[in-house]
């Protein structure tokens, strides 16, 4: 995943659980007003953006490969010569 294709969905989690905690959170009143949906929304918006978060993540990362030297050795077990070959983690 790019890194621009990160820092768009840690943006839209991060503006969902503002709206969410925004949309949730009661006044201060001291006559006890009181949200009909409680902490309903907030709940709600927290599991919208847990669950955007882990259907942007990949479930399988390709493993980190790099080419390295090995001896080619002949049957008396002299070096002749050096190939290429391709390891992965």
């Amino acid at each position: 995943m790019s890194t621009v294709r990160k820092t768009i969905a840690a943006a839209l989690a991060v503006a969902t659980l503002g709206l969410g905690v925004a949309a949730s959170s009661t006044p201060a009143a001291a006559w006890g007003y009181y949200h009909p949906w409680g902490w309903g929304v907030g709940g709600l918006a927290a599991g919208l953006a847990l669950g955007a978060a882990a259907a942007a993540t990949p479930y399988y990362d390709a493993p980190a490969c790099y080419f390295s030297r090995q001896p080619v050795v002949d049957g008396y077990g002299n070096i002749v010569g050096y190939r290429r070959i391709r390891v992965c983690n």
